[in-house]
């Protein structure tokens, strides 16, 4: 049994901490301990003042929490950057992606309300058709024969889901998605977990369609949550066993209950490549959009270019910043070496095992508005790690991508001499694929030059000496330089292009700062500036 994970879910928790870990302790204590809880819903509410005694250690999380979202403007203040601690053992996973536990359970989620059928947008809390495809790209990549995935969670339910001959199913119209639907007919979960407004439900197993008839698919559960401790008792935590789907056997997958139903969704979906051809607006019955219209149609703001530096920020406490090198809250086992304004560490889920990260001490937004003595440290950090990874026959590429991010990171990634030639082309072609203007600097241009303090961009430095430059519109895609370095004519690693596939146990993270520690020694000038302050 040890190849299976011991999973909870749960509604939406909307404040209610206390109630949600007193639950799940007493669950642990009965049933044994869990791997992981997924909370599918909101997980903050009008009152959050029960968190403290976590954020405080004086109170503990159980299980390890899993947190995904926004779908409620209020609550976005409240999110920290995604794949950062809320409090400890509480992971925020954003709205949307896939990742693989240490189980080899696949979870995907694209969490939010649907942009286009909602006919207007909500900041940070809506999705766009684009956003479904990415998800399901997610889910399909590297597999040669795709089964289905593990789970899929979202905030929407999938509409058709709703038609139940067997018990009455009451869920408001825009709590339903045709997009979502889309999704789910085409990655197959093998558990679709969605948040309730009120009542719990779980609807009898519907077999997932394929594109040829006499081929069989695996069968999907369907369940909606109730809200945590609601006082009328519905039932809002799920308990469950999963095996990896890569892992079972196919006559188990295959095989069908008593219970089982057709599936749900309109087939028609599963034919289109690309989501979106009709939709619903509530009120509105059925209207058709073109996938290629200009971005601000059917409801949308229009927006500027992303130029204007002077747009309010949510501001950051530099207290409760995962970066600050003085926060109580920064990983500081990933901690490399500190300079006098800037360190080196490990990524969460590094690309490579010499994979590390450039970070200001201090809190700093971007390159383009950090201090010059920051700026020439950041200098000389580049420059011994060009030498520390040319002494191991590779080459450096560094960039950083100032959009949806607090604390400038600047990632640092050593790839095979050999290699050298293709990383401007590959760059190029990926941002065709994603539409993305992508400029080449000449050497020795400073970003500084190009671009207004605070404005968004994405900017890489090749081993060549020339500079990358794009500016970051609305939907750039946040791992595009990860799918470029992870692609295979560089490092061939495309299961690592999401770092949430591939966080390491802290056991080796530990490792992996000790090694890179003892062979950067002889490179690493910030044990000169230790020796000079003593």
């Amino acid at each position: 049994m040890s190849d299976k994970q011991k999973t909870l879910f749960c509604g939406d928790v909307n404040g209610n901490f206390n109630a949600l870990f007193s639950r799940v302790e007493s669950i642990v204590k009965k049933s044994g301990p869990f791997d992981v809880l997924l909370c599918v819903g909101n997980f903050f509410g009008d009152d959050n003042s029960q968190l403290d005694a976590y954020k405080m250690r004086t109170r503990k999380v159980p299980v390890t929490t899993y947190v995904f979202g926004p779908s409620n403007s209020d609550h976005v203040k409240y999110y920290c950057e995604e794949g950062c601690e809320i409090v400890p053992n509480v992971i925020y996973m954003g709205r949307r992606g896939i990742f693989t536990t240490s189980a080899e359970v696949k979870i995907a989620y694209l969490t939010g309300l649907s942009r286009r059928e909602l006919g207007k947008e909500i900041a940070s809390c809506t999705f766009e058709p684009s956003d479904c495809s990415a998800v399901r790209d997610a889910c399909y990549r590297g597999q040669s024969e795709y089964r289905g995935v593990d789970v899929l969670i979202t905030t929407l339910w999938p509409s058709g889901v709703q038609q139940d001959e067997c018990q009455k199913v009451d869920v408001k119209e825009e709590s339903l998605s045709n997009l979502i639907a889309w999704l789910s007919i085409h990655v197959k979960p093998r558990y679709h977990i969605v948040p309730s407004a009120d009542k719990f439900y779980e609807r009898q197993p519907y077999r997932n369609q394929g594109m040829h008839q006499d081929y069989k698919e695996c069968a999907t559960r369907f369940i909606a949550l109730a809200p945590v401790g609601n006082k009328a008792k519905e039932k809002w935590v799920y308990a469950c066993l999963l095996q990896p789907i890569t892992k079972m056997r196919m006559t188990d997958l295959l095989q069908s209950t008593t219970d089982e139903t057709d599936c749900p969704y309109d087939p028609e979906l599963l034919k289109q490549h690309q989501p979106g051809k009709v939709v619903k607006v509530s009120g509105n019955g059925q209207f058709f959009f073109n996938m290629d219209a200009s971005e601000d149609d059917h409801g949308k703001r229009k927006r500027k270019s992303g130029d204007n530096p002077d747009r309010k920020r949510r501001d950051i406490d530099p207290d409760s910043c995962w970066f600050c090198l003085s926060s109580p809250t920064v990983e500081k086992h990933l901690v490399i070496c500190v300079g006098r304004h800037c360190y080196l560490a490990l990524p969460k889920g590094p690309l490579t095992p010499y994979h590390v990260l450039i970070l200001p001490i201090a809190h700093h937004q971007s390159i383009t508005k950090s201090p010059d003595d920051v700026v020439k440290e950041i200098k000389l950090f580049k420059d011994v790690l060009k030498k520390f990874y040319s002494s191991t026959g590779k080459v450096a590429v560094f960039f950083e991508r100032n959009y949806k991010t607090s604390h400038m990171q600047i990632q640092c990634v050593p790839l095979p001499k050999h290699v050298e030639p293709q990383i401007l082309e590959v760059f190029q072609d990926e941002a065709g694929i994603n539409r993305i203007e992508l400029e080449v600097l000449p050497q020795y241009t400073e970003i500084a030059q190009v671009t207004l303090p605070g404005a968004p961009y994405f900017h890489a430095e090749l081993p060549s000496g020339e500079h990358l430059y794009a500016k970051t519109k609305q939907h750039f895609p946040l791992q595009f330089a990860r799918d470029v370095l992870s692609s295979p004519p560089l490092l061939n690693c495309e299961d690592k292009a999401d770092w949430r596939q591939c966080l390491l146990p802290r056991e080796e993270e530990d490792a992996l700062v000790s090694t890179f520690r003892d062979k950067f020694r002889p490179f690493d000038f910030t044990a000169d500036d230790d020796s000079d302050s003593d």
